[in-house]
């Protein structure tokens, strides 16, 4: 084959990759990597015995018709449904279904990806607002984009805003800290559990209460706020899905049995429990590290030639000026901290292939401080011939 050939082969190849728009990308492509914890991530391997050991072949869901803990059936309900099923009998309740006339459900879960793809939002939203300002609980699990927790109750003026699982890395392995004392948290063993979390609340009610905060960033991760009579507990854990995948964690357990027992509700009989010292002592909270970063990004999952939107995100929790020097992609600049303050970085880059954005950060003294990353997923098209 002639030079000149392989020239036009290899011309044909380059526009059928920038040219995304004359092929249809498969469903299926993106369905299959549209999940929490679909960035790449790779601590969960690492994590051994702190896993909890999924019996996958005897899970099956744990369902009473008359159970006053109801899941949402929208999203991975099924997930949700099973792992809750652990600790309490469910029931489904449909986007039709809600709110029922009487007030016979004490505990709305909202899924992960519960808030996608709702055929009304706005009537949705108001019927949430209502079922918890007249005395309901409300749990919710990671989203898929951040907009979504929007349509959460909120105390006037200051709704939840967040990043979703498209948004934002995942991440497992000492992934949290402890924010303060509650009974929610009292079954942990552990000031820095292993959480399966994959999303951030970047504004929070004025009345909310941080319960977890992502370990790196020092942002939220749990939030429980009071509601008319009702309360609110926003989460960007994805337990629910990680049980069905093999992922959950002897931690999330833990919290899981003591948010049931916080809401005054019987854990089953049959209930998990992890052996531990009965004499251990009582946890502390741990103070938002004194510098936070994070990555985000408008998406996580690209057609190839596709631009990737990644902002880089610093916070300074001190009460003195800082000056951090930020390397990623080949390129290194200085960004100043004032005290009690944060920075936001942007950066767009045309994606190929599957990999992950590095961004490291050093101090004053070009001492490092911390590297995160942000994994991503690139399909490629495929014509209507296959």
């Amino acid at each position: 084959m002639s030079r000149g050939i392989i020239y036009i082969f290899k011309l044909i190849i380059l526009i059928v990759v920038l040219c995304p728009a004359a092929f249809a990308p498969s469903f299926a492509q993106f369905t299959e990597n549209d999940n929490p914890g679909a960035d790449q991530p790779d601590d969960s391997a690492l994590l051994g015995d702190e896993l909890y050991p999924t019996n996958l072949e005897n899970i099956s869901l744990n369902i009473d018709k008359d159970s006053r803990v109801a899941v949402f059936d929208n999203g991975y309900s099924r997930e949700a449904g099973m792992f809750l099923g652990l600790f309490i009998p469910v029931r489904m309740i449909s986007e039709a279904e809600f709110p029922p006339r009487t007030s016979s459900i004490s505990l709305l879960v909202i899924p992960s990806g519960g808030l996608t793809d709702l055929k009304n939002e706005g009537r949705f939203s108001a019927a949430l607002n209502k079922y918890v300002e007249e005395g309901g609980a409300l749990l919710v699990f990671s989203q898929r984009i951040g907009r979504y927790y929007t349509m959460l109750p909120a105390p006037e003026g200051k709704p939840v805003t967040a990043y979703g699982w498209l948004e934002d890395q995942s991440t497992l392995s000492s992934s949290s800290i402890l924010s303060m004392k509650h009974p929610i948290l009292s079954n942990l063993a552990s000031s820095k559990p292993h959480l399966n979390i994959d999303g951030v609340f970047d504004s929070v009610p004025d009345t909310s209460k941080t319960a977890l905060r992502n370990r790196v960033s020092g942002q939220p991760v749990m939030i429980i706020y009071k509601y008319g009579k009702g309360n609110v507990i926003a989460t960007t854990l994805f337990t629910d899905w990680g049980y069905l995948h093999q992922r959950t964690t002897w931690d999330e357990i833990n919290l899981f049995a003591g948010f049931i027992k916080w809401t005054g509700m019987p854990l089953s009989q049959s209930a998990p429990h992890e052996n531990t010292t009965e004499n251990r002592k009582a946890l502390k909270s741990v103070p938002s590290p004194p510098l936070g970063f994070s990555i985000q990004s408008d998406n996580e999952i690209y057609l190839a030639g596709d631009k990737a939107n990644f902002t880089i995100r610093l916070w300074n929790y001190e009460n003195r000026k800082r000056k951090i020097k930020v390397y990623y992609d080949g390129k290194g600049e200085f960004v100043e901290l004032l005290p009690k303050s944060s920075r936001n970085l942007s950066y767009s880059v045309p994606v190929y292939s599957t990999r992950r954005l590095w961004v490291y950060f050093y101090d004053e003294k070009e001492i490092f401080l911390q590297t995160i990353r942000r994994g991503y997923s690139v399909v490629y098209p495929e014509s209507d011939n296959g």
